[in-house]
Order: structure tokens, then C-alpha cells, then sequence
């Protein structure tokens, strides 16, 4: 329950934290017990998205409050997220299909 516990507020956390969490698992199976390994597969694979709020705010902040103009459509769902941000799918107006890292509010990539 404590693993269990551990490993939910991981994958909630942004930045040294989930880093740790995600260095954590992919420790040996042989060093962590196999219950721990596979929560810690959890964090490793399950951070936790940006609010829609937050990523409107993020985005208009980086890229203007026009930012939309520059893309026939996005994605609000991320394909993929991590410790220090997400990434989602995006088409720029000319046809292109590209992906678009959003850094979390506060998160240094240094």
C-alpha cells in the first residue's frame, strides 16, 4: 500500500522528483522487489499531464495569445509526458504533422 502510494505520487510530481521515481525504475529487477519494479514501470511511463488551464496559460505565455493561427489543428492530449514537460500532436497550417514539447511552468531543463 505504501509502494502503491509512492509510486501514485511519482507519477503526480514534475521535475527532480519524478526524475528520481523514473531513475528508480529502471533499477535491476533483481535489485527491487518485483512488486516495487512494476509500480516504478508505473512511474516510468505514467507521468502525469498538465491541466487543460495550465497548458492554454503555458502556451499563450511562449507563443502569444495567437498561437493557434499558426496550426490547422492540436492536439490537447499529449502522446507523451516526463518529468520536465509534454509533447503533443500537432499540423501546421502548411500540412506539416509536427510535435510540440511544452515545458511545465517552473521546470529548468539545466
Amino acid at each position: 500500500a505504501n509502494i502503491e502510494r509512492l509510486a501514485g505520487t511519482l507519477c503526480r510530481l514534475r521535475g527532480a522528483a519524478l526524475k528520481l521515481g523514473q531513475m528508480l525504475s529502471f533499477n535491476n529487477a533483481e535489485v527491487l522487489p518485483k512488486e516495487m519494479q512494476q509500480l516504478m514501470d508505473k512511474v516510468r511511463h505514467g507521468a502525469d499531464w498538465m491541466p487543460a488551464w495550465q497548458l492554454k496559460k503555458t502556451m499563450e505565455q511562449e507563443l502569444g495569445p495567437d498561437w493557434r493561427q499558426h496550426v490547422a489543428s492540436f492536439d490537447e492530449t499529449p502522446f507523451a509526458a516526463a518529468s520536465i514537460g509534454q509533447v503533443h500532436p500537432a499540423v501546421l497550417t502548411d500540412g506539416r504533422r509536427v510535435a510540440v514539447k511544452v515545458q511545465y511552468p517552473g521546470e529548468s531543463v539545466y
